[in-house]
């Protein structure tokens, strides 16, 4: 008996260790499981917490969701029910998307007259470390790009009930909600965080060198669901996995695949999970002693079937020259705003 209990202590005391030895790629599945279960119906739909927790997994925990992230929304989103007050947009259908720009770009004593700008620091995002295009850093430092800038918008958006939407060019992504006041000529309008410019759609198309397929197969300029907004965080969060692992495994492969299940036009997610499969099937050959067993044929289907999906989004190869017109572009629209 004493034998036994020895033996059941051992365990619990080797348990309570693992416990507390908690790995970094640990982080990276407690994310996975919790936005699964968001996207699943298990647990509610937030997209504010996504966001959190594909950054807190970067981070190995050392980012906190109430102080890193909900004191701050919850004061800014306060500030601007006071803007949309003060300046009567409850005239405006879209008044309170007028409120939340207007904080956004606009010294006020909420913002601690400090406008969230670009970060120009992030042109050479290749060399970037991966953090540098997290809300919680804008929420800090009220600097952002394109994707933190559009990404806080829209939580904001949320916390306060106004239906917009994430929407995405190659390697971009913008906000976009229906014109109910008409202030344009289109149905929708396309907010450009960056430049606080709001852009017609041939613009956006043309700049980027968008092809009618793409569009029309919800690749790019299309307003994302609250689902797929989750299920685009959730293949960030497995790219974000590689910035910080430097490789692709099974994890940034269950990652992708989970996340397409929800959001299929995402080019980036089939890149993630062709990438990963071909690490996995390189792996497998070389414990199998390069033999193509039934496993491995059932890879190579699995990375058949991936490139011929990534080849039906049509997504757009962003060229040296795409990129340096849009950094002129933005650097001559913020002079002009200074």
């Amino acid at each position: 008996m004493r034998k036994v209990l020895f033996i059941l202590i051992s365990i619990f005391i080797q348990l309570s260790i693992q416990a507390q030895s908690k790995t970094a790629e640990d982080y990276y599945i407690s994310a996975f499981n919790e936005m699964s279960g968001m996207l699943a119906g298990r647990d509610s739909l937030s997209i504010k917490r996504a966001v959190f927790l594909a950054e807190w997994a970067y981070f190995e925990g050392k980012l906190d969701y109430k102080t890193d992230f909900c004191d701050e929304i919850d004061r800014i989103t306060k500030f601007i029910r006071s803007v949309y007050a003060v300046n009567r947009l409850h005239t405006y259908k879209t008044g309170m998307q007028m409120a939340i720009s207007s904080y956004m770009v606009n010294p006020f004593s909420g913002n601690n007259y400090t406008p969230y700008t670009y970060d120009y620091d992030t042109f050479s995002v290749d060399d970037e470390p991966w953090d540098r295009q997290f809300v919680s850093r804008t929420l800090k430092t009220h600097k952002g790009q394109c994707r933190s800038l559009p990404w806080m918008y829209k939580i904001l958006a949320n916390e306060l009930s106004v239906n917009v939407s994430i929407a995405r060019a190659p390697r971009h992504s913008y906000i976009m909600y229906k014109d109910e006041d008409k202030i344009t000529p289109e149905e929708w309008i396309n907010l450009e965080l960056t430049s606080n410019q709001m852009q017609p759609s041939w613009w956006i198309k043309q700049d980027f060198e968008i092809c009618d397929s793409a569009v029309n197969a919800g690749t790019y300029m299309t307003p994302l669901t609250d689902i797929q907004t989750v299920a685009c965080q959730m293949a960030d969060l497995a790219f974000g996995y590689y910035e910080k692992f430097q490789r692709y495994d099974e994890f940034t492969y269950y990652c992708s695949s989970r996340s397409l299940e929800f959001y299929p036009m995402n080019p980036n997610a089939w890149i993630i999970r062709g990438r990963s499969l071909e690490r996995i099937i390189h792996d497998y050959l070389m414990k199998n002693n390069n033999i193509i067993d039934d496993y491995c044929a059932h890879l190579i289907e699995l990375m058949n079937d991936t490139k011929l999906r990534f080849d039906k989004t049509y997504m757009t190869e962003e060229t040296e020259e795409i990129r340096e017109r849009r950094k002129q572009q933005t650097i001559e629209v913020q002079k002009y705003i200074q």
